[in-house]
Formats: structure tokens, C-alpha cells, sequence
């Protein structure tokens, strides 16, 4: 298989109280600005004049370079384009060259420049031990940084607002030639993970994921606490509210990204391709509109965890495709399964009888010469880094 450019991105979150005031104004200030040209030169398919004032025109040049890797997320009204820049990393005592981002992993320090037209108003952001670790990572991999984006904005699940840096690392990697599949069945988290190892149509080795089910259900009892208290009695209850919203986030979080490096690590192993079942949006969608248990419906949110395989899979060089593997269909016989307690299924025609979630894997092994086949892999052309987020 030829090389492909693969993407990965390291985002940097903090809160706007972390920025200087008059700075963070003025960026805002700037980025609405940049959005509105930007919204008015895609709607009018790229006919509408370009800025000749910097930062604009700066942001505007840097836009075009980038624009086929910048989702438009089907763009009717106002695109909520980022700020895009040019950047560097500096890992020893390299010169500055003077581009809009300048990571500066001696000092563990971002700076932000360029975004205001005016000279001396950079906005410098303090890293992380955790993120200067997964920089050098990504360097160690041959990963380089290509370029960065900025943006204010709120989040969707802790609905604050934030300050954001986008820290996109690019590397060519050729795909691996799977002789193996690596199946996966995606349910909700509360049912597990199942993974099997497939070659021909033996099962190598075969597992289910979990996350912490203990601790992601003390916090969800907490939370409805809290927040009645905080509704009557105010501080201190809001604060740990809010806290144990985020201990749950990244508790969902943490889960989701051990996962997806042990799967794409066992693609890698077994040198096989990974094959996802998951859930039809629409159809998660509706379990979630309906009777399910509330504290059940935050563990059906694995559409990060599907998009988080993927990306990893192609920076890894693992070729990846998502397929239909039936649950409810027999594996021997095809008729139409009865669920049984307990998440089992048994066929009445020929009396076939296993777990539910064990069922999709057996599908695989049926389909091994067809899921082997290159045509059928998504992740052999470039994607949207700003999709590959990490930390």
C-alpha cells in the first residue's frame, strides 16, 4: 500500500479566567470578525474578496492552505471557523522563526502571536506535564507539528466557556497488510466492549472492555444530590457539582482512550485490520428519547470512542471499516434469533445459542476474505485533524 499523510491533534483547553482580560476581548473581537468574512467568502464559493489588513489577511492566507482539512460541519448561516496559524516547535534551542504558534517545550510554554496585528500582544499558555509528554511522543513517532488553531468558545458537556489551542502533528505512515481481523462490537458501555481476533474463520483470542462501572455510577448518584443542594442552599454545593460532572467526564474519557490504544495495540500485534460494529446514530438516538434508564442513557455515548479508533488506527497505520456484524442474526442458519434473559440469543431453527454480544464476532469470522479486502477500508485518505483530538 502506498503512504498516506496521517493527522493527530493535541488540544489544549484552559479557562478564559486564565487569559488577561484586554487580551481575550480583543481576541474574541478578532475572531468574530475572521468568521464573518470567512462565512461570506465560502457561501459565495470563494469569490468574495480577501482581506487586506492583517490579522485578517494573515488568518485568511492560512485558511486557504488549510481549508480542505477544516470541517465545515454542513455550513448554511455562520461558519465557527477557528483561528488558523502557522507554528513551530521548538524541542531544543532552534531559532523562532516568527510563526503564529510557537511551542516552546523547554520553557513548557505556548505562545500564541499574530492573532491581533499589533506586535508584542502574544498570549502565552503554560503546558502541562501531560501534554509536553504527548508532544515528544508524537516527535518520537515522526510526527511534526504542521500547524495550530485558536479559538474561544464553550464546551457541550460541561457547557463553560474556554480558551483553545489546536496542535495538529502530521507524519506519512504506510499501511500495515492485515492478514488477521480485529473485530470489534460496540454497545453500550454498561454491556462492555467485545473484541475478538479473527484468522480465517478461527477466533485467536477474544475479550470484552469495561469501564468502571462502580465509579461512574457513585458519581452519577451524587451528582442529582448536589445539584439539589446547590439549587437550595448555593455554594459550596455548585462548585462540587461541577466537579463531579468533570470526574465523570473524565472518568468516560479516560475509559474511552485506554480502549481505543489497547485495540489499535492489538491490531498492530496481530497485524489485523479492525472491524467495527457500532449502532446507527438514529437508532441510538431514539434509545435515548426513550424509557432508558437515565443513568444508563451517558454510557451510550460511544460515538467519541468509534471516532477515537479510527483516527488512532490511521496515524498507527492500521487500516479500519465499520460494517453491519448482526446481533440477531444466526451465524449457521441466518433465520432470526429470540432473545433470551440475559442478553442471550438462540436460533429456532437449527438451536444455535450464545451471548448476544458474542454474536457479531461469529459474523466476522464468516466474512473474513470480504473484510480483508482493501476497498472496503475508510481510512486509507486524509481526515480532518481537527477530528483526531487528543487529551
Amino acid at each position: 500500500m502506498e503512504s498516506n499523510v496521517a493527522y493527530r491533534t493535541l488540544l489544549i483547553r484552559r479557562r478564559v479566567e486564565e487569559i488577561p482580560p484586554e487580551q481575550l476581548r480583543r481576541f474574541v473581537e478578532v475572531q468574530e470578525a475572521f468568521r464573518r468574512w470567512a462565512t461570506e467568502w465560502y457561501l459565495s464559493r470563494f469569490k468574495a474578496p480577501m482581506p487586506d489588513r492583517n490579522p485578517l489577511k494573515y488568518f485568511a492566507k492560512e485558511l486557504k492552505y488549510n481549508l480542505r482539512l477544516i470541517p465545515t460541519n454542513g455550513l448554511k448561516s455562520e461558519w465557527r471557523v477557528p483561528l488558523p496559524f502557522d507554528a513551530q516547535l521548538r524541542l531544543s534551542n532552534e531559532k523562532d522563526l516568527g510563526q503564529g504558534v510557537f511551542v516552546d517545550l523547554p520553557k513548557s510554554e505556548v505562545r500564541i502571536r499574530k492573532w491581533s496585528g499589533t506586535r508584542g500582544r502574544t498570549i502565552a499558555v503554560e503546558l502541562r506535564e501531560a501534554e509536553a509528554r504527548w508532544i515528544l511522543e508524537r516527535v518520537r513517532e515522526g510526527g511534526r507539528l504542521k500547524f495550530a488553531y485558536a479559538w474561544v468558545g464553550r464546551t457541550r458537556r460541561l457547557n463553560i466557556v474556554t480558551f483553545n489551542v489546536a496542535l495538529t502533528f502530521a507524519r506519512e505512515v504506510t499501511p500495515i497488510v492485515p492478514r488477521r481481523v480485529l473485530a470489534i462490537d460496540l454497545n453500550a458501555l454498561h454491556n462492555g466492549i467485545s473484541i475478538a481476533t479473527i484468522e480465517g474463520e478461527r477466533v485467536l483470542q477474544k475479550g470484552v472492555l469495561r469501564p468502571d462501572l462502580r465509579a461512574i455510577e457513585k458519581l452519577q448518584k451524587e451528582i442529582p444530590r448536589l445539584d439539589k443542594l446547590c439549587a437550595e442552599k448555593g455554594e459550596p454545593y455548585c462548585k462540587q457539582m461541577s466537579a463531579a460532572k468533570s470526574r465523570l467526564y473524565r472518568l468516560l474519557r479516560q475509559f474511552e482512550d485506554e480502549a481505543a490504544r489497547k485495540i489499535v495495540w492489538l491490531a498492530l500485534q496481530y497485524k489485523a485490520v479492525v472491524v467495527v460494529e457500532a449502532p446507527e446514530d438514529k437508532s441510538m438516538k431514539k434509545i435515548k428519547e426513550g424509557r432508558y434508564n437515565p443513568r444508563r442513557k451517558a454510557l451510550l455515548n460511544i460515538g467519541r470512542l468509534r471516532r477515537r479508533i479510527e483516527r488512532l488506527a490511521e496515524w498507527y497505520g492500521v487500516p479500519y471499516r465499520e460494517t453491519r456484524l448482526y446481533s440477531t442474526i444466526c451465524p449457521r442458519c441466518g433465520a432470526k434469533m429470540e432473545e433470551l434473559p440475559n442478553r442471550r440469543v438462540r436460533c429456532p431453527k437449527c438451536g444455535f445459542e450464545a451471548m448476544r454480544d458474542e454474536v457479531p464476532l461469529l459474523w466476522a469470522a464468516k466474512r473474513f476474505s470480504e473484510l480483508l479486502q482493501p476497498s472496503s477500508f475508510s481510512n486509507l485518505a486524509p481526515s480532518s485533524p481537527l477530528r483526531s483530538q487528543s487529551i
